[in-house]
């Protein structure tokens, strides 16, 4: 239970500061950078909340991972491509 409670606060961070950078690299309004500001709470809320729906913390750790490489790589290359709002 320890190890899917640090999975669940350490890991979902990221998770939630990649969706949040999402939302911020693909809305172009200057206006949403302080809401997007608000939801980072309730997102990092859901995500560590989901991380207990997953049987195995070894999984759960994976797809977290997985989930903020990803995010991470789709937000370069948005940035790359010039498709990105910011």
């Amino acid at each position: 239970m320890i190890g899917k409670s640090l999975v669940a606060t350490v890991l979902s961070l990221p998770v939630t500061i990649v969706l949040i950078g999402l939302f911020l690299v693909l809305m172009p309004a200057p206006s949403l950078h302080l809401a997007s500001l608000l939801m980072v709470f309730p997102v990092w809320v859901i995500t560590s909340c989901a991380v207990y729906q997953i049987p195995k913390t070894g999984h759960a750790a994976a797809l977290m991972v997985i989930i903020a490489i990803c995010g991470y790589l789709i937000i370069l290359l948005l940035k790359q491509l010039g498709l990105s709002a910011i």
